[in-house]
């Protein structure tokens, strides 16, 4: 048997199937990659440039950079099972195609949920960085360390389901192979809910703990513009699950899965980029302190034997997260 020349499904009244050219979303898929991936590099680039510069690395930056280096992976899944043939119609597809699409589709869901869960740990590890102090454990401290966990736990447990969605394994491409699958649209849906409230909380967390600093309405405004651009992943992580609802509920399950898979990985990239915006305040204050020094011909820098002098006070600035958005003697407040 043939399995190439068989659809994998029944087309729609007054359509037939086409397997030999049929419509596609590859266009729109590697078009959007290269956007989105493009604009996620422009963001880690200042993330690399600021702590090449920093005393020391911490483990909030070890995770984004795994976040990163799985989010490029599950990108590069997504446009090879595309131009492998599942980004058409369920019906312009044949058996083949989806065979072959299901495995590397689990492949793309598992390092989507790798990155999703750095991503997330990145953004929660930099806001107990930002609004808490070692010695104070408050309300703020408490709810952004439960958030941590709990999204490490949630985002662990999705891992491990992705991974043994099938067992033995050979039956994710291979229904016809004895053993047993969860349903993958139901896990699909129940990913996508934990993305979209972890999103929200990641938005609304650091407007809580801005709110309660010891700053006026202008400069609270002003810290929490630089997590602002998470709304933005809060509105497409609900767009992601209107196309979850479709594809659990549709017939046309490659065409609607290439499309929330493109809305997924926008929603992951702008997560990212929200655990790169507060290395963006303190790259411009490296640049103004640059040109500062260089009006004044760098005078403080050097000692008196000629040699370039590091000033200490620079250092503890250097080390101290909350100078990179300038609430350094308020976070005790909260």
């Amino acid at each position: 048997m043939n399995l190439k020349a068989i659809p994998a499904g029944k087309p729609p009244p007054s359509v037939q199937s086409n397997l030999v050219n049929p419509p596609s979303l590859l266009g729109a898929v590697i078009a959007s990659t290269v956007v989105i991936q493009l604009l996620t590099l422009v963001f880690m680039l200042v993330r690399f440039y600021v702590n090449y510069h920093a005393p020391k690395l911490r483990i909030e930056d070890y995770c984004s950079c795994m976040a990163w280096i799985a989010f490029i992976i599950q990108a590069a899944l997504l446009c090879l099972n595309s131009s492998r043939g599942m980004a058409v119609h369920f019906w312009d597809a044949s058996l083949s195609t989806l065979i072959e699409g299901r495995r590397l589709c689990n492949f793309t869901f598992i390092f989507y949920t790798i990155s999703g869960g750095f991503a997330k740990a990145t953004v929660f590890l930099q806001f107990q960085r930002i609004f808490t102090t070692p010695n104070i454990r408050g309300a703020v401290f408490w709810v952004i360390r439960i958030s941590l966990w709990a999204n490490a736990l949630a985002y662990t447990t999705f891992l491990f389901l992705h991974i043994f969605i099938c067992w033995p394994r050979e039956r994710i491409a291979n229904p016809t192979v004895p053993g047993h699958c969860m349903d993958s649209n139901r896990l699909n849906m129940a990913l996508g809910g934990l993305n979209t409230f972890s999103d929200i909380e990641a938005f609304f967390v650091p407007a809580w703990a801005v709110w309660r600093l010891h700053l006026d309405v202008k400069r609270k405004l002003s810290v929490f513009a630089v997590f602002a651009v998470g709304a933005l992943a809060v509105a497409i992580g609900c767009l992601g699950m209107y196309y979850r609802v479709l594809v659990s509920q549709r017939p046309d399950k490659t065409w609607l899965l290439t499309q929330t898979s493109i809305t997924c990985m926008a929603e992951l990239s702008i997560v990212i980029i929200v655990g790169c915006c507060p290395y963006i305040p303190r790259l411009l204050q490296k640049k103004t302190k640059h040109y500062h020094l260089s009006g004044r011909n760098m005078v403080g820098t050097i000692g008196s034997n000629g040699k370039k002098r590091t000033d200490p006070e620079m250092l503890e600035a250097e080390e101290d997260e909350p100078q990179r958005l300038g609430v350094t003697t308020t976070v005790s407040a909260v």
